[in-house]
């Protein structure tokens, strides 16, 4: 059993603001369409649940979840 962040369902807008906050190589990418941002992509395999990406999200669209 571990942690990791999870988005929100709906509430994340892909504004990056929590992508620079995650000390883990590529734990969060910013998924674009058509190139625009559209929401954050979470690794489970590579988020170790630390929380810095939530106290960064504007949205509140992030969440740690026990896995």
């Amino acid at each position: 059993m571990y942690y990791a962040a999870s988005v929100k369902e709906g509430r994340c807008d892909g504004c990056g603001v929590c992508v620079p906050s995650c000390p883990e190589p590529n734990a969060l990418e910013l998924v674009r369409l058509n190139g625009k941002a559209k929401m954050i992509r979470i690794s489970p395999l590579r988020c170790k649940g630390c929380g810095l990406c939530i106290t960064m999200c504007p949205k509140d669209a992030l969440e740690i979840l026990r896995r």
